[in-house]
């Protein structure tokens, strides 16, 4: 289980930006060894998904690999981000208007990307733009989006069945 050190607050409402989550989570500890826990229990086990140690959101949080060594969490409804052993990164929501540009949920794919990286290699059509130039409003941030509709607290078994119904996102427990 995730050694998260502060109480994360609870977002019910439009307005929160979502680097300012990431300030708050500063302090959070996560090890490797907490990502293994993590994983096992939800992909080995197959329990009910944790939720976001930020946002609270479940459904859009989880384990996840970056390359062969790479583990990290994140939740794609807020962007917290954070490395086994590492503290949490700035991430900026980004969206692309190209053709292949996935539609989840009712709304564009967001993609989150550290702050740090200038240039966003889009994952789906090759093209390599600025990455301020592709700068979306967060999902946390703006009530009328359609993530915030995504049932919360529910069952491993329902979030599957959920995430399935979207092409980009079948076969994945996790957005």
């Amino acid at each position: 289980m995730p050694t998260d050190r502060l109480t994360a607050p609870k977002i019910r409402h439009s307005g929160v930006r979502a680097a300012d989550l990431t300030r708050v989570a500063r302090k959070f500890v996560y090890t490797a060894h907490d990502w293994d826990a993590e994983a096992y229990r939800v992909y080995g086990e197959g329990r009910n998904p944790s939720p976001c140690p930020v946002c609270r959101r479940t459904g859009f949080y989880g384990p996840r690999i970056a390359g062969e060594d790479r583990h990290y969490r994140q939740c794609r409804f807020c962007g917290f981000t954070q490395f086994a052993d590492e503290p949490p990164v700035d991430c900026r929501p980004l969206g692309h208007d190209c053709e292949p540009w996935p539609e989840v949920a009712r709304a564009p794919y967001i993609w989150w990307a550290p702050v740090a990286e200038e240039e966003f290699v889009c994952a789906f059509c090759g093209d390599v733009l600025p990455a301020v130039s592709l700068v979306v409003e967060a999902p946390v941030s703006d009530a009328a989006h359609p993530w915030w509709k995504v049932p919360q607290h529910r069952t491993r078994f329902y979030y599957d069945r959920f995430w399935n119904n979207w092409e980009f996102s079948s076969g994945r427990a996790f957005l």
